[in-house]
């Protein structure tokens, strides 16, 4: 008969209570917001309908104790955010992230304190006007080929804009349960 040592049970057990690494960041949900010939959306569970409560004018997560854990903006393929991982924000405070697309607007921000989830939308481009793409969880405002690009990403009210408007910007956003 052998015997496991103390070391060998908490090492095969850790994974088995625990779940292993993949399987944690499975649970995080990623929210994209990118130039594509026109503005796209993607938000994981969207198709499924039951991550997301949906209105016109908002997406809401239905984690509300959820806080963000990661945010990237890129533009033209470069970081903006200096390499770090949340971009400057101090995911322990409410956020609030605020893109620009032709005088229309999209906010990915936490609901109350630094927790929870919403996308509002611009009036000028509710929910209802996007349309889904040939990518799971992928919408795309319907002026599909206008052109047009993200002039601005800002984060936390501040006046300076982590994207050029001249295309190519990407903002992911990683959100994570508690």
């Amino acid at each position: 008969m052998k015997r496991l040592t103390l070391l060998t049970a908490l090492t095969l057990a850790v994974p088995l209570l625990c779940g292993t690494l993949a399987q944690i960041q499975a649970a995080d949900t990623k929210i994209v917001v990118k130039d594509g010939g026109s503005l796209l959306l993607l938000a994981d569970g969207l198709d499924a309908g039951k991550t997301w409560t949906l209105k016109p004018g908002e997406l809401r997560h239905q984690n509300s104790q959820g806080v963000l854990s990661a945010l990237q903006i890129t533009d033209a393929g470069a970081d903006q955010c200096a390499g770090k991982p949340t971009c400057g924000i101090d995911p322990a405070k409410p956020w609030k992230i605020q893109i620009v697309y032709n005088s229309r607007w999209v906010t990915i921000a936490s609901v109350s304190a630094n927790k929870g989830l919403h996308v509002k939308f611009s009036p000028k481009i509710p929910f209802t006007q996007w349309q889904k793409t040939g990518t799971a969880d992928e919408r795309e405002f319907g002026g599909h080929g206008d052109g047009r690009h993200i002039s601005s990403a800002k984060v936390n009210g501040s006046a300076t804009s982590l994207c050029s408007g001249k295309g190519g910007c990407e903002i992911t956003v990683l959100f994570s349960p508690r």
